[in-house]
């Protein structure tokens, strides 16, 4: 009987250790071998991207030809977000502005083009001369486009395309490495 007793007490020792070995292994980690990872490809990490804060102005006074950007060149990095706050400081309320950006030898065009579209297109060109265009701003009005500089290096142009006499009213954009 005695016998008995200490089969049973190690038996239910036994017992009582394995079902605390099994609570552990819950606990602890899942061991990841060599054969079970995979490699996959990670995009870009956006959050950190470059933000380039640009102010541009319309400048210049009381008559329509002589307003003129502050501005005349920009220079971002390639792949650089671009935050840029145009500033009409017309006089005259025939004084509306926009800055388009186009690419190197459109910007002609485009003004033309933006000139035919009209009030109802905004003033603005075909989406195919476009890389990025302020709203349209009144005398006294602040506007702000966000938009990516292209990942390659190469000189952009901007210009008004609201119909007025404003031939001094253009620039260019450097996209560098």
């Amino acid at each position: 009987m005695k016998q008995l007793g200490i089969v049973c007490l190690l038996f239910g020792h036994m017992l009582l250790a394995s079902c605390g070995e099994e609570q552990s292994s819950r606990d602890r980690p899942e061991k990841i071998t060599d054969g079970s990872l995979t490699q996959r490809e990670v995009g870009a990490d956006t959050t950190l991207q470059h933000v380039a804060e640009i102010s541009i102005r319309a400048i210049g006074g009381e008559e329509l030809e002589s307003m003129t950007f502050d501005q005349d060149t920009i220079e971002v990095k390639a792949g650089t977000l671009i935050k840029l706050t145009f500033t009409n400081e017309g006089k005259d309320p025939k004084m509306i502005y926009n800055i388009v950006f186009t690419k190197e030898g459109y910007s002609a065009q485009a003004a033309q083009k933006g000139s035919k579209a009209g009030a109802s297109g905004n003033y603005l060109p075909d989406s195919s001369l476009l890389l990025a265009a302020t709203p349209l701003a009144l005398p006294g009005q602040s506007v702000t486009v966000e938009f990516t500089a292209p990942d390659t290096t190469g000189v952009f142009e901007y210009v008004n395309t609201y119909p007025s006499e404003t031939p001094l009213m253009k620039g260019k954009l450097i996209i560098r490495e």
